[in-house]
């Protein structure tokens, strides 16, 4: 019999063994992660603060505050968290309606929204991650690259544009894939990332040429300002008012919600990427704790990155170091290298995005799209759609777990008999929704649950030859309410003033 070790400490023991390998297992790579992803933070911080309305420093603190705290306290050690768009538009709203009477109230928001995530780790919200399948995942992955990738490209386009900037991201990516090969060639150059080597020699080029591209300090100045640090102490009688509550609390879930999801999704494909186990709820409780010290720091709120997490792992990044290093150095560039963080090339940073892009999209579930089943691959779509066209992540998962949740009920609830009723049915209420805003997302989606619904009758082994064809009947009825879904969206959208595409039309006004 295999003695059972009583030693109190064994626990213990492995618990540090573990925290020190995260620690300083990959010491080397977690600095050129570190160095790498904070040049990549700035303009895709810049840009989301400028058009929620804040001062750019505000989401770059978050970028300092964030990565140190959740180097130490977090639970996915290559995550990178830092002033994310989807929880600083998710405050949009709030900024735009107080910012110039109340700021304090966003940081009130993001206090509340600390605690909400730190609740959601306690009661083990982190554990039903497991839970989404993979087909909604990989149309989160896939819908994110694209919504990166499209915010990359609008700023390649503008009237300080010129057609240097074009050759500078193309020598940029072509540096980032050609460095490689001669890291086989020379030994000491394998440990540095081709992202930063790109970065550098096109920053070094601009500065010695004297041309003029693009820069950061374009998109706003980065100048740090301590104006709003403690000042949701200093405005305490504003804040513990009902007006305040009330103007605050859906902003607080909001972001709460938001920021979770994201960090959970992300911190689910890093463990996928590195293959290491993650430990969830930890993860919630510190996103909570790190965005109440934002709150108090007067920055805005953060959470996990996917595009920074794959640009950190992509640059050798695995351990809690390289998000430390991050927050590190973006303190070292704000408060004493602005004037150099303002000089460097967006060009060089859109190149490594546009990398960062294309490695972050799982490719298989499109190029080998025919060897899936049609309702995964419907699945993954129909998320990806919704993350695309919301840039909204939670929206996306809704979407997709609840076309996913249609399908397994069809499935565990009703015989094989029922399910094309089922389908029927579902195409009906789509048909009889509104053909206006959610009406249209409604039957859209009551679509896809069709379509997913037959096709998973299709495969299955009892399906006769009449039941087959039903389900494909199903199946192209289902694809024919999303097509009439899409045409009303896209034409609603271009035609707002169409007398047939109005409220008052459709209710005999």
């Amino acid at each position: 019999m295999q003695k059972i070790s009583t030693d109190p400490s064994a626990p213990r023991k492995g618990f540090l063994q573990r925290e020190l390998h995260e620690w300083f297992g990959n010491p080397l790579g977690d600095f050129w992660g570190g160095v790498v992803t904070t040049l990549a933070l700035i303009p895709e911080v810049i840009g989301f603060t400028l058009v929620a309305g804040i001062p750019p420093y505000m989401g770059l603190f978050a970028c300092i505050i964030l990565p140190v705290f959740m180097s130490f306290f977090g639970g996915c050690p290559a995550l990178v968290t830092g002033g994310a768009g989807s929880t600083i538009l998710a405050a949009v709203p709030l900024v735009t309606a107080y910012w110039d009477t109340h700021p304090e109230y966003l940081f009130a928001a993001t206090f509340l929204a600390g605690v909400i995530m730190f609740i959601l780790g306690v009661v083990r919200f982190g554990s039903l991650i497991r839970f989404i399948p993979t087909s909604v995942m990989n149309g989160f992955v896939n819908g994110f690259a694209t919504v990166i990738f499209i915010s990359q490209a609008k700023l390649c386009f503008g009237d300080d544009v010129n057609w240097l900037m074009y050759v500078l991201i193309a020598v940029g990516i072509a540096i980032i894939y050609a460095f490689p090969l001669l890291q086989k060639r020379v030994k000491p150059l394998q440990k540095i990332p081709a992202s930063f080597v790109a970065i550098g020699l096109i920053t070094a080029f601009t500065l010695l040429s004297g041309v003029h591209v693009k820069t950061i300090g374009d998109m706003g100045s980065v100048s740090a300002s301590f104006e709003h640090v403690g000042q949701i102490f200093a405005r305490l009688p504003q804040v513990f008012t009902m007006e305040c509550f009330l103007a605050i609390l859906p902003f607080s879930f909001t972001i709460a919600f938001t920021g979770v999801m994201e960090s959970l999704l992300t911190s689910r494909l890093v463990d996928e990427t590195l293959q290491t186990t993650s430990r969830k709820n930890r993860e919630c409780m510190a996103l909570g704790a790190g965005n109440v010290l934002c709150s108090i720091l007067g920055s805005s709120p953060g959470c996990g990155m996917i595009a920074m997490a794959v640009t950190n792992m992509k640059s050798g990044g695995k351990g809690r170091l390289s998000t430390l290093f991050i927050g590190i150095f973006m303190a070292i560039l704000l408060f004493t290298l602005g004037f150099f963080m303002e000089m460097i090339p967006l060009a060089a940073l859109v190149a490594v995005m546009f990398t960062v892009c294309f490695h972050t999209v799982k490719w298989p579930t499109l190029t080998k799209i025919y060897q899936f089943p049609l309702e995964e691959t419907v699945l993954m779509l129909s998320t990806a759609a919704v993350v695309i066209s919301t840039e909204n992540i939670p929206y996306g998962v809704a979407v997709g777990m609840i076309i996913y949740g249609l399908m397994m009920a069809a499935k565990k609830l009703l015989p094989l008999a029922w399910r094309l009723p089922a389908c029927v049915l579902l195409v009906a209420a789509g048909a009889a929704c509104v053909w206006i805003g959610w009406g249209t997302v409604v039957a859209m989606a009551l679509g896809v649950a069709c379509v997913c619904i037959a096709a998973a009758v299709r495969r299955e082994e009892g399906a006769g030859p009449r039941e087959k064809a039903w389900a494909a009947a199903m199946i192209a009825v289902g694809f024919a309410l999303v097509a009439c879904g899409i045409v009303f969206v896209v034409t609603g959208s271009i035609f707002p003033d169409l007398p047939w595409f109005s409220w008052g039309m459709l209710h005999g006004e």
